[in-house]
């Protein structure tokens, strides 16, 4: 039993042209699994992202998070009688084969949907899952809402100040990026916010791959390179991890307000505590019936003072 919807209908698409050249960029589609039962459920909460390919022609994935897998394989024990289905697994698939995909002779994984069709992924379907002590039909969920951020209020602030103590971890070659406060730019193909500074080429940016190599993990980067907003990784492209600091992470809502960074630091990588403070947005506007103005802060309710400008009752702002 399937539903009348797929979560793998679609991709994201985007096109650009430079002169007389079209280019168009397809975004790899991604997914969060839900509803496996108790036994399995470390695969609950897993983002499932595009990988590529088998030679099949159906679409294979990884998860962000861990070392599994969701493909399609026509045969999973290689024995050319078996029956077609998408399979999840912790082995990676051999996209190179036409059956028994993660090459071990057997029909062993952690849950199939068998079925034929191999271009589309049930967003609620009823999957086979091992829990324990036999296959249980269970209704698994692959949700692509909200995997794709939009410009559509949601991120926390258009305007982060970075603060790290670099001079004291003997970074100075860094210590440009203190203080710079970056501004909200728009998404990128991925729907990842990114950002620029105000005063520097400098940019903050999600990439899922820094390097564009499967297996890659997903970071939030600062580095001094524009991220090409058109691409899904490796938004650089120099197919390499080259770039100020990064952390690891699979959310890229928004980078953190707090968090350990790798920072390049005399040849080599310094963990070190950064911090991103949210700047409140202020709007500015005049009344009919007095030439004093008031400044409203975003998200604060709080009044300036036309005469003092300080605000009442805060004295310190950005605190996230």
């Amino acid at each position: 039993t399937t539903s009348s919807t797929s979560a793998t209908s679609s991709t994201k698409t985007s096109t650009t042209y430079t002169g007389s050249t079209k280019t168009t960029t397809t975004t790899p589609m991604m997914f969060k699994l839900s509803g496996a039962c108790q036994y399995k459920d470390f695969l609950n909460g897993l983002t499932f992202r595009e990988e590529g390919t088998t030679v099949s022609g159906a679409r294979y994935f990884k998860a962000l998070e861990a070392d599994q897998y969701l493909y399609h394989d026509v045969d999973c024990d290689g024995g050319s009688n078996g029956v077609k289905r998408w399979i999840i697994d912790s082995d990676m698939p051999d996209p190179s084969v036409t059956e028994d995909l993660d090459r071990d002779n057997k029909c062993k994984y952690h849950a199939r949907l068998d079925t034929a069709n191999s271009t589309d992924l049930p967003s609620a379907g009823t999957w086979q899952v091992w829990c324990g002590l036999g296959w249980v039909d269970t209704v698994l969920h692959l949700d692509n809402t909200g995997i794709w951020p939009h410009m559509d209020g949601q991120h926390e602030s258009t305007v982060l100040e970075l603060q790290g103590h670099f001079s004291k971890h003997e970074c100075s070659q860094q210590e440009a990026l203190n203080s710079l406060q970056f501004e909200l730019q728009g998404t990128t193909a991925g729907g990842f916010p990114w950002y620029k500074a105000k005063a520097a080429e400098q940019y903050i940016y999600f990439d899922l791959s820094c390097s564009g190599a499967a297996g890659t993990p997903a970071r939030w980067v600062i580095d001094e390179d524009a991220p090409n907003v058109n691409l899904i990784e490796d938004l650089d492209g120099d197919r390499n991890c080259s770039y100020h600091a990064h952390v690891q992470t699979t959310d890229g809502k928004a980078p953190p307000k707090g968090a350990m960074w790798s920072v390049q630091c005399n040849s080599s990588w310094t963990d070190m505590w950064l911090a991103l403070f949210r700047l409140p947005v202020t709007t500015t506007t005049k009344t009919k019936t007095t030439s004093s103005s008031t400044t409203k802060t975003a998200n604060m309710n709080m009044m300036v003072s036309s005469a003092t400008g300080l605000p009442h009752g805060l004295a310190v702002l950005g605190l996230g």
